[in-house]
């Protein structure tokens, strides 16, 4: 807060003068502020163009995991049906079905902490852009 005299001071032109010369002051700070600012708003607007890049990384890496889910599903369900045929056949198991169902889990369990990994990645981010959101949504 600026340092203007009481009311009952301001009866004189020197007290008036301060006033006055104090506010000059507190506008040109005020204005230097507002430089900052923008200096700052300006650097956020480039900021936020490199951060919408990395959000569609971010997308495309869902999709490339969406991918990965697909196809170990698929290859999961192939390996089932040859199990179950086996059993069908009554037939023991093969080696080349024991190697699979083993090289199975290692994906599955790679997937599985890529995922994790995916998730908590994916929380953080959109609870700060929820931040973002209420921040720029609030009054000034």
């Amino acid at each position: 807060m600026s340092d203007t005299v009481t009311k009952n001071e301001s009866n004189s032109a020197a007290a008036m003068h301060h006033d006055h010369r104090q506010w000059e002051s507190d506008v040109s700070m005020w204005r230097d502020d507002i430089d900052n600012w923008k200096d700052g708003h300006r650097a956020a607007l480039v900021e936020l163009k490199r951060i919408e890049s990395k959000l569609r990384e971010h997308e495309a890496s869902l999709d490339a995991h969406c991918n990965q889910l697909d196809s170990h599903e698929a290859n999961t369900l192939q390996h089932e049906h040859s199990v179950a045929a086996d059993c069908r056949n009554h037939t023991e198991m093969n080696e080349q079905s024991i190697v699979d169902h083993a090289r199975e889990a290692e994906a599955h369990q790679r997937l599985f902490q890529a995922h994790e990994r995916i998730k908590k990645h994916h929380h953080t981010v959109m609870a700060h852009v929820a931040m973002l959101q209420a921040t720029l949504n609030a009054a000034m």
